[in-house]
């Protein structure tokens, strides 16, 4: 069975397996757990405190300007931006390995 693959930008390189978890505001930042992949359509200044529990990013939007990318790259975590539908092609807890280097995240099937 092949894996499934989303395509987005490379923002911080390396690569890291995780649980998704989306977050879609701040009243959700309490459901994300020590290493979980953060996918969220963006991010902002109020979002700096999950990247120091998280263990990689998947946003919607943004470049490698972004406040995704700058933090993420701060904390040496991979990052792969503007990838269409994150939030809505992935689910909470689905395993996915992000490669930030190649701007690929690998949807893992069980």
């Amino acid at each position: 069975m092949t894996a499934k693959r989303l395509v987005g930008r490379p923002g911080s390189p390396g690569r890291a397996t995780g649980a998704a978890r989306i977050v879609r505001g701040p009243d959700e930042f309490a459901a994300v757990q020590p290493c979980d992949v953060l996918v969220c359509q963006i991010s902002d200044p109020a979002w700096t405190p999950l990247f120091g529990v998280i263990s990689a990013v998947v946003t919607e939007v943004g470049g490698v300007l972004s406040h995704a990318a700058i933090v993420a790259r701060e904390v040496g975590i991979p990052t792969v931006l503007a990838v269409p539908g994150a939030t809505t092609e992935l689910t909470n807890d689905t395993l996915v390995t992000v490669d930030g280097t190649t701007g690929h995240v690998l949807v893992h099937r069980s």
